[in-house]
């Protein structure tokens, strides 16, 4: 199951995402949801700041319910034999959108760091050199954003 994780940078408090049309858990413990080795903790602990764990629709009211996000995803990149690129869905994109660039703004050193963690993704990490919101919006719709991959976006 695919797990979507995105850091904001130096934010203090928790910012409430309620009105978005899927399920974000937002916490101040910089912690991954996949175990039992999740991907990029290591990257996590090396920073301070809130997560924002997102997942499907139907999870927006368990809150101790297993998180992960396969309904945002599209088809074509969840149910390829091997996937390798992260794609959402067309209905959840301008919510997506929205999260990232009001995290951006919540972040004050303009900073985020997203993440992907998904078994069925490719077997070796891979960590991006720092990307701004447009770059991380070409990379998603070309096709070329990478499942298990760590995107550090900034302003």
């Amino acid at each position: 199951m695919p797990s979507i994780e995105i850091v904001c940078v130096g934010q203090i408090e928790v910012t409430d995402f309620s009105h978005l049309p899927f399920a974000i858990k937002g916490g101040k413990l910089l912690q991954s949801d996949r175990s039992p080795r999740p991907l990029f903790q290591q990257d996590f602990d090396a920073l301070k700041g809130c997560i924002y764990h997102l997942g499907n629709p139907e999870l927006k009211d368990r809150e101790k319910a297993l998180f992960f996000a396969a309904d945002l995803l599209s088809d074509r990149s969840v149910h390829a034999s091997r996937s390798t690129f992260l794609e959402f869905r067309p209905q959840f994109v301008p919510a997506v959108s929205e999260l990232l660039a009001s995290l951006m703004g919540s972040s004050p050193v303009n900073q985020l760091l997203f993440t992907s963690d998904y078994q069925f993704g490719p077997k070796r990490p891979h960590r991006s050199s720092p990307v701004t919101l447009s770059e991380f919006w070409s990379l998603h719709d070309s096709r070329k954003l990478r499942f298990n991959g760590a995107y550090p976006i900034r302003a």
